[in-house]
């Protein structure tokens, strides 16, 4: 998914697998962090994740959480057979069972169609880079 997004230096990918395992190990057993996956013969092709975080509550969702979707990935071979709109449609359907009153990520210009099928609306966040 990366290198698809041409970020190819092998040593920060290696460096984020290791922070990132890290992460899981908490993150998955405490449930802040779920993920579906879709498999061929024991091969992983696809995949998608939410990630529950701690937020403040607000007037449209008294819940003091918020879910996002991130790391939606089909592999090339793999594509155009709505595989990552039945991910989709499983994340979103388990985002409205836990009472959640919005879920947001961030859409890759080839993942953006199939979000905005889904429903999906472009928003007001903004991003300030700081490295």
């Amino acid at each position: 998914m990366c290198e698809d997004m041409n970020y190819t230096d092998a040593d920060v990918l290696s460096a984020m697998v290791n922070v990132t395992a890290d992460y899981l190990k908490k993150a998955i057993p405490e449930g802040s962090f779920r993920s579906w996956l879709a498999c061929d013969n024991g091969r992983v092709v696809a995949g998608g994740a939410v990630v529950i975080s701690p937020w403040p509550a607000h007037a449209y969702d008294l819940e003091c959480r918020r879910a996002t979707i991130l790391n939606v990935y089909t592999e090339p071979e793999y594509r155009r057979r709505r595989i990552a709109r039945q991910i989709m449609e499983t994340m979103i359907n388990w985002c409205k069972q836990e009472g959640f009153a919005r879920v947001s990520l961030h859409a890759s210009e080839h993942g953006r169609p199939l979000y905005e099928s889904l429903g999906f609306e472009d928003s007001n966040e903004m991003r300030l880079n700081l490295h």
